[in-house]
């Protein structure tokens, strides 16, 4: 499943980029994120409480952030699992000044097995776009905390 977008953040590039590489603050904003824990440099450990209808769970798995162009853009790799099923993806993360926001652009691939896959690509993205608008909004709560 593809997913791409933007988000604006009503924060200037630099206060987004120091919210995005800080643990503590991107744990806080990814809904049902009980654990971000790093493990070497740019790489985590997370624990996720996440579900789709009636599918829930936690899932447990990496995440890691490469290619990064600080302030600008990186690629973030994830690969989490739980009893019902597995989510892995990739993707892309570019920031771009707006102003005095920051619109920030995604764009990736994600791939989902197990029962968790069962319950239909069109619950599953209509899920993905929620958690998505979430953090987003968690985002911009970080960045306005940190001002």
């Amino acid at each position: 499943m593809k997913i791409e977008g933007s988000h604006r953040v009503a924060a200037p590039r630099a206060a987004v980029w120091r919210v995005l590489m800080d643990p503590a603050a991107l744990q806080r904003s990814i809904p049902g994120c009980q654990k971000l824990e790093a493990t070497g440099p740019h790489a985590y450990r997370a624990t996720i409480k996440a579900g789709v209808g009636p599918i829930k769970g936690t899932f447990s798995g990496d995440m890691s952030i490469a290619d990064i162009v600080p302030e600008k853009s990186y690629i973030l790799t994830s690969h989490t699992k739980a009893p019902m099923g597995f989510v892995e993806g990739k993707g892309k993360v570019e920031l771009e000044d707006a102003g005095e926001e920051t619109v920030v652009h995604y764009t990736g691939e994600v791939k989902i097995g197990g029962m968790l896959a069962s319950v239909g690509e069109r619950l599953i993205d209509a899920a993905a776009r929620k958690n998505i608008s979430e953090v987003f909004a968690n985002l911009a709560r970080e960045c306005a905390q940190s001002a």
